[in-house]
C-alpha cells in the first residue's frame, strides 16, 4: 500500500503543472487517492481476517474411568515426617519384609472438556487438529510402603489311629502394616489432538497435552491388621480358631502443586448412521500416558509415571 501511495504522490508531482488552478486541483486528486487507498486497506484486512477463520467451540465431553500410578520411592523416615505423631516405630518393625512401588488401582479419575477447532468448510485440515482445554480430577496413591511378617509355629503332632501317618498342627501368625500417602488432584488440562477422517463413523485419535493443578486434602494412612489361625496341614482342624484385629490412623498434610505431561490415545465411535440428531454424541474410550510431576511440603518434589483412562461421551454443537 505503501509502494502505491508514493508512486501516485509522485504522478501528481510530476505530471501536473504547478498553477495555483492545478495545485488546488492536484491537493484535491491527491486527498482522492489516499482516501481511496485506505478504504481499499480496509477492504483487505477485512478480507484477510475472514481468511484466517479464527477457533470457535466444536463439542463438549465427558470421561469417567479408572487412575493407574507408580508411587514415589519411599522409606519409613519420609512417613515419619509426614506423620510424626504416628504410633507405630521403628522397633515394630524388626524382622518384617517391605515393599514399595505400582498401586493396582488408585482410585477414581474425571475430567470435563471443551473442544475448539476451525469453522467448517471444503477444504479438510491435515490431520484435523483439535484444541481441548478443560478440569480433570484424579486420586493418587503418591507414596506407599507395606511391610508384613509370618510366622508359623509348631503346636502339635497327631497321628491317625488307622495308618498312623502323623499330621502337624501349626499356629500361623501374620502381620502387615500399611503407610500410604495419598492426594486428590485437580487440575486445568490443555491438549492438542490430530485424528482420521472426523467424518468416518470410527475414528482414532491422539495428541500431547499439559495439565497444572493442586493437591486438595492430602492426608497419611497408617493401617495396621494382624490374623492368627490354626493349620492341620489337611486334615480336619484346618483354619479353626482364626482371629483377625485391625487399626487405622490418619493424619492431614499440607496442599501442594501438581503438574503433568500426558499423552492422550483414543477411539471414537458416533452413535448415529442416518439420524442427524444422535450423529452429534460420540462414544470414546481414551488414555492418557502422563510424566506427573508432583510437589509435598513436608518432602522434596517428585516426579513419578501413571495412567488414566475411561469411557466418556462427546457431543458436537
Amino acid at each position: 500500500m505503501s509502494e502505491i501511495l508514493v508512486k501516485c504522490i509522485y504522478f501528481v508531482n510530476t505530471k501536473l503543472k504547478y498553477s495555483p488552478l492545478v495545485e488546488k486541483r492536484n491537493k484535491a486528486a491527491m486527498k482522492r487517492v489516499v482516501t481511496s487507498l485506505f478504504a481499499l486497506a480496509i477492504t483487505i484486512g477485512a478480507s484477510a481476517q475472514k481468511e484466517s477463520k479464527l477457533l470457535e467451540i466444536k463439542a463438549a465431553s465427558w470421561q469417567f474411568g479408572l487412575y493407574i500410578g507408580e508411587a514415589g520411592v519411599s522409606n519409613f523416615s519420609d512417613f515419619q515426617q509426614l506423620a510424626p505423631k504416628m504410633t507405630l516405630t521403628e522397633n515394630d518393625l524388626i524382622g518384617f519384609s517391605n515393599s514399595n512401588g505400582y498401586i493396582e488401582n488408585a482410585g477414581f479419575s474425571f475430567s470435563a472438556n471443551i473442544i475448539l477447532a476451525k469453522p467448517s468448510s471444503e477444504n479438510t485440515p491435515l490431520f484435523n487438529p483439535e484444541f481441548r482445554f478443560g478440569v480433570s480430577f484424579q486420586q493418587a496413591d503418591v507414596l506407599n510402603q507395606t511391610y508384613h511378617r509370618r510366622d508359623e509355629y509348631r503346636v502339635d503332632t497327631l497321628q491317625s489311629s488307622r495308618s498312623g501317618e502323623e499330621f502337624y498342627v501349626d499356629s500361623i501368625q501374620n502381620q502387615q502394616y500399611s503407610l500410604s500417602y495419598v492426594q486428590q488432584q485437580v487440575m486445568l488440562d490443555g491438549d492438542v489432538i490430530i485424528s482420521t477422517d472426523p467424518q468416518k463413523r470410527w475414528k482414532f485419535y491422539a495428541g500431547v497435552g499439559l495439565s497444572l493443578g493442586l493437591s486438595v486434602s492430602p492426608r497419611t494412612e497408617i493401617a495396621s491388621i494382624s490374623y492368627s489361625y490354626i493349620d492341620g496341614r489337611g486334615n480336619e482342624i484346618e483354619d479353626l480358631d482364626y482371629q483377625n484385629e485391625g487399626n487405622l490412623e490418619r493424619y492431614s498434610n499440607k496442599g501442594g502443586f501438581f503438574g503433568r505431561v500426558y499423552l492422550p490415545l483414543g477411539i471414537d465411535f458416533t452413535l448415529g448412521k442416518r439420524k442427524e440428531s444422535l450423529k452429534k454424541y460420540h462414544l470414546f474410550v481414551e488414555s492418557r500416558q502422563s510424566l506427573n510431576f508432583q510437589s509435598v511440603p513436608e518432602l522434596s518434589p517428585m516426579t513419578t509415571l501413571s495412567s488414566s483412562g475411561g469411557i466418556g461421551l462427546r457431543y458436537n454443537f
